[in-house]
């Protein structure tokens, strides 16, 4: 790379990395879409001194039958662990209920137990096998768990499901960047933004690697969309320049 080129691309991750890294992340809506009609159930919950995103997390007694707005609440406000422990007595009272299981995977996913993530995404699936929310977000604990493969799998599934999905695309990208597949990364990367041109995530990624590679003049245009789209340059991924997951369902648990 030549020595202006150096600088120009020097200057331009400050600048960017000047905005910081943010914390939330949002690719797609739950849509969790609820077609119960029983009314909320009141939850009586005594304080504790643990919570998510900063609010104290309740050590929850449940009275009664939970119902899926009890949960969807706990949720919504950032008490994930709260959310698992209701959506995990909701599933048992309503074991067929998709969005039920796909919650609670969400929810203890962003708790950390991916093994629980991992468990409740299986059963949406097994219910509805096409049920695209559950493949990418369980392609998302796969990933983490570094099952890239398994990941892979689910992917080319909801791929086939929506073929339109500039997520799975996205997904697909950060797979193969950290396989060290980088052309089918960067191909996977542009179809996303191709489908989507405002998906930021897949331009501060495929901007990262081109800048990586010594593609300035490929590079800086992608991170500076990503910037008009409120991103810095995100990084947590194991390459160089890292990589901002940025792929979360609803709001991340965390960003690294």
């Amino acid at each position: 790379m030549r020595r202006n080129e150096q600088m120009t691309a020097a200057l331009l991750v400050a600048a960017l990395a000047a905005f910081g890294c943010s914390k939330t992340d949002k690719t797609s809506q739950t849509q969790t879409q609820s077609q119960h009609t029983e009314q909320a159930t009141p939850v009586s919950m005594t304080n504790d001194t643990t919570g998510d995103k900063g609010l104290n997390t309740a050590a929850t007694k449940v009275v009664g039958p939970v119902s899926f707005a009890d949960a969807e609440a706990a949720y919504q406000a950032g008490n994930f662990s709260e959310a698992t422990k209701l959506f995990e007595q909701y599933t048992g009272e309503k074991p067929g209920n998709v969005w039920g299981h796909f919650m609670l995977g969400l929810s203890a996913w962003k708790c950390g137990d991916l093994a629980k993530a991992e468990t409740a995404f299986e059963e949406a699936l097994r219910i509805d096998p096409d049920h695209i929310k559950s493949l990418v977000n369980l392609s998302r604990v796969l990933i983490e768990q570094r099952r890239f493969d398994d990941a892979l799998g689910k992917l080319a599934h909801a791929g086939d499901i929506d073929p339109n999905s500039a997520e799975v695309h996205r997904l697909l990208g950060r797979t193969y960047a950290t396989q060290g597949r980088i052309d089918e990364s960067i191909e996977a990367y542009r179809a996303a933004i191709a489908l989507n041109n405002k998906d930021a995530w897949s331009m501060n990624n495929l901007g990262l690697i081109f800048l990586e590679r010594g593609r300035v003049n490929d590079a800086l245009p992608l991170l500076a969309r990503a910037v008009e789209r409120g991103l810095g340059i995100q990084g947590c991924h194991q390459r160089r320049p890292r990589f901002r997951k940025g792929e979360t369902e609803s709001g991340a648990r965390r960003s690294c």
